[in-house]
């Protein structure tokens, strides 16, 4: 059985590493500084990591920004509404095509309204159709792709921005 929980700040090297070993694919942007500014947003209380794990073993991590550590740059995708962004879903490499990553996704949306949110933002390269396809079914919906130059070296080089409205 997965159990789905929030982390313990003791857990967030043992997370950091996890999200390493199996979220580096030619898709995904994970720079060092970035996940490092990651896990500092979820020491301080300003994001949170939700952890799928089946008999202690982690089989899945998704990290949420709280509103009002929304990314710059989501501000026009979130409508002036209070607004959660997910900035990563990984799942175990032998856990994949299980419905675990939209499961994930599906535990941010129920959790988002107890941190005011109205809205939930995440993103992914444009071309990766695993992610496209659990975000789908997760019920989110497309609402702006864009050339990424900085973020994305395979492809096309674009990202879509998809969202969830809770109102």
């Amino acid at each position: 059985m997965i159990k789905y929980q929030l982390a313990k700040l003791t857990e967030l090297d043992k997370l950091k590493a996890f999200l390493f070993q199996h979220g580096i694919n030619p898709w995904n942007h994970l720079p060092l500084d970035g996940v490092d500014s990651e896990f500092a947003l979820i020491a301080a209380g300003k994001a949170s990591a939700l952890v799928a794990s089946v008999q202690e073993q982690t089989i899945g991590l998704a990290i949420f920004y709280h509103p009002r550590a929304l990314p710059e740059n989501y501000l026009e995708f979130s409508h002036a509404q209070s607004t959660v962004y997910i900035a990563e879903v990984v799942v175990h490499k032998d856990y994949n095509s299980r419905g675990i990553g939209s499961s994930l996704l599906s535990q941010v949306i129920q959790r988002a309204p107890d941190l005011g949110a109205k809205m939930l933002l995440l993103d992914r390269h444009t071309e990766n159709v695993a992610s496209a396809g659990m975000m789908r079914k997760a019920g989110f919906k497309e609402l702006s792709t864009f050339i990424d130059l900085d973020r994305r070296v395979v492809g096309n080089r674009s990202t879509t921005v998809l969202g969830v409205d809770l109102s």
